[in-house]
């Protein structure tokens, strides 16, 4: 499917933090938005412990047929949460499938309390590439809207200036 927008937010969400940010970058980019659906069902107290295994051993999983071709936009940015410190198996799947399509990209994560810039090497490791800019949501962040509308605010202005 080929799009206008020259931005894809692609996202994967377990609790809807992730899915929040991704709507939001979408709307303030006028970017399209993909979701990464996992069909390893992540849900509950099991969903959560294998999840956590399955990102710190760096394992990938089966994930939904996704929409919109990389290939079509000049940027993407990835969404993802962080789970033992690591990107998710579906985040990580979808990477290893589209990183030959990938121009530019930008990533954001949301965490406990995991710096973005420690997720810098483990997508590089993927990509091969840097990425033009990054961004962490904490859960703190989050819910205080002030703060996280600032974080999100200088996330969309440093894409913006790299997009120029």
């Amino acid at each position: 499917m080929k799009s206008k927008s020259k931005v894809l937010v692609a996202y994967y969400s377990r609790t809807g933090h992730t899915e929040r940010a991704a709507k939001d970058l979408s709307i303030a980019l006028n970017a399209d938005i993909e979701k990464i659906t996992d069909k390893t069902n992540r849900k509950g107290i099991l969903g959560y412990i294998f999840g956590g295994r399955d990102a710190l051993t760096k394992r990938k999983t089966g994930i939904e047929k996704f929409i919109h071709n990389p290939i079509h936009y000049s940027l993407i940015i990835i969404g993802t949460p962080i789970w033992r410190g690591n990107i998710t198996p579906a985040v990580r799947t979808y990477i290893g499938k589209v990183k030959q399509d990938i121009k530019n990209y930008a990533f954001f994560i949301t965490s406990g309390n995991t710096d973005s810039e420690k997720i810098i090497n483990p997508i590089t490791e993927i990509i091969h590439k840097k990425p033009i800019a990054h961004a962490g949501f904490n859960s703190g962040e989050q819910l205080n809207k002030e703060i996280y509308n600032k974080k999100l605010a200088a996330f969309v202005n440093d894409i913006k200036k790299q997009l120029k």
